[in-house]
């Protein structure tokens, strides 16, 4: 009874990896429209960053101008991949 629970179950997962892509909850458009979402988010390598302020994992808020000199990557990622 147990084996034909977790097969249903497995079954389960694979349909909703095959089905929530297509809905409006599992959609990630594209990238002109996640970029479009977000002003100033169209950085490019090599170009100035606007200013910002982030908090640290430990709390401490961070200023871009704390950044200067430093190479620095920032990813933002803007939903789950199922």
């Amino acid at each position: 009874m147990l084996r034909w629970i977790a097969t249903a179950i497995i079954v389960l997962l694979f349909v909703l990896n095959l089905a929530l892509p297509s809905t409006s909850i599992g959609r990630r458009g594209s990238d002109t429209q996640a970029r479009s979402d977000i002003p100033l988010a169209a950085g490019e390598i090599g170009k100035p960053i606007p200013s910002f302020r982030l908090t640290s994992i430990s709390g401490e808020a961070i200023d871009s101008s704390q950044l200067l000199g430093h190479r620095v990557l920032l990813i933002f990622e803007r939903s789950v991949d199922w």
